[in-house]
């Protein structure tokens, strides 16, 4: 495509601009934070909390699994390294499941709002089959009920001739780690916003629009089972949306950057906190000796 339309693509403004770009980085990076927040509150209700700076650490190292084809190592990373802390396998497998399934459907309830405010990029079929969409969403949210999901669990261990479990989270407690899923959504649109800002000028009035674009296109990234880290597939999704407000070949150059974006924000970040680590282990080691 952007072969086929270079001429597009050379009379698009692209520019660089420093401070929108460090800022859009910065902002980025803190919905991470905000999304470790919400797996260390799932952790610390179902009783496999470690420390705060452990769980940091974790939850960056497990990230690199996401690079391997198949979204399985993400999730047997984070489980081997809180199994290895002496949690149960059971609340490990259970808090994976919160994490997931909240921030998907965080992401895809911020896409549906973002729809209903910027009709352009609404399919012509979604007004007509909105009933449809607002019973599947009731319907995740009865299924994210402790007791719903008590049973569901149960009814598999049984199959497994397992012991059966008791789930100590509250439904207060799902809707408020939800919340917070919300939360880092927003946040890292922000951020997405006032990166392609940097690089392309993009009105204001764009910005819920590119937080529901950017929370999907990720969301059918995690889905896709076969896409390490979502590789082709968020971007395919990502073009398809941006086109409604950019040329599609600028819209794939675009799509193409932000993964480039991302992927350096991941690396930086695992390696600022492997360096703080190491700096926090060494300081404990000297106070040792001293």
């Amino acid at each position: 495509m952007v072969w086929e339309n270079w001429a597009q693509v050379k009379e698009a403004s692209f520019t660089l601009s420093p401070l929108p770009f460090i800022l859009s980085t910065i902002i980025f990076a803190l919905s991470y934070f905000i999304q470790i927040w919400a797996w260390y509150l799932i952790t610390v209700k179902l009783g496999i909390a470690i420390s705060f700076s452990e769980t940091l650490e974790n939850w960056f190292y497990s990230q690199l699994g996401k690079y391997l084809p198949g979204k399985v190592w993400l999730l047997l990373g984070r489980f081997y390294l809180y199994e290895s802390k002496g949690k149960p396998k059971k609340e490990i497998s259970m808090a994976l499941y919160f994490e997931m399934g909240t921030m998907i459907l965080a992401g895809s309830l911020i896409f549906l709002v973002a729809l209903l405010f910027f009709k352009e990029a609404r399919p012509f079929y979604f007004v007509k089959h909105l009933w449809w969409v607002i019973f599947l969403f009731i319907f995740v949210f009865i299924s994210l009920h402790p007791r719903f999901l008590q049973r569901i669990f149960n009814w598999v261990l049984i199959r497994f001739q397992k012991e059966p479990i008791h789930l100590s989270i509250s439904y207060s407690d799902i809707l408020w780690i939800l919340s917070i899923c919300i939360l880092s959504w927003a946040v890292g649109g922000v951020g997405f916003y006032l990166f392609i800002e940097s690089i392309f000028p993009v009105s204001s009035k764009y910005i819920l629009f590119l937080t529901g674009a950017l929370a999907i296109s990720s969301t059918m990234g995690m889905i896709a089972l076969f896409a390490p880290s979502g590789l082709g597939v968020r971007e395919g999704a990502l073009v398809y949306l941006l086109s409604s407000m950019m040329p599609g070949a600028v819209a794939v150059v675009i799509s193409i950057v932000t993964r480039v974006w991302m992927t350096l924000i991941d690396i930086g970040l695992i390696g600022m906190i492997y360096l703080l680590s190491q700096f926090r282990k060494a300081k404990v080691k000297k106070n040792q000796h001293v």
